[in-house]
């Protein structure tokens, strides 16, 4: 299970980066079967955006894109985000192989 920070168009910010890693270290911790998961942190003009890419096994990546006028607040909405929908992903898959129909 690999994390992986990316930061664009911003200097190197350490603190930054571990924010990042520990939010996505969060993810790893509740959904066993992610494989890797690519945060991508941009600063475009005044907002930041944050981008939650997450591979999980036998599912193409879910990819969650946040903008807001502070760092951390776009990583945690992103990340948030990313954990909702790999929930619902795993809700459904749980229905289907149950054989309940919605």
């Amino acid at each position: 299970m690999s994390i992986e920070v990316t930061l664009r168009h911003n200097s190197a910010n350490e603190g930054l980066k571990q924010y990042a890693e520990v939010r996505a270290e969060k993810i790893l911790l509740q959904f066993p079967k992610v494989d890797s998961i690519h945060v991508v942190l941009d600063m475009q003009r005044h907002l930041f955006e944050a981008e939650f890419v997450v591979h999980q096994k036998g599912v193409t990546a879910v990819g969650v894109k946040e903008h807001a006028s502070s760092p951390h607040a776009a990583i945690d909405t992103a990340g948030a985000r990313a954990e909702k929908q790999l929930r619902k992903l795993h809700d459904k898959r749980i229905t289907v192989h149950q054989g309940v129909r919605a």
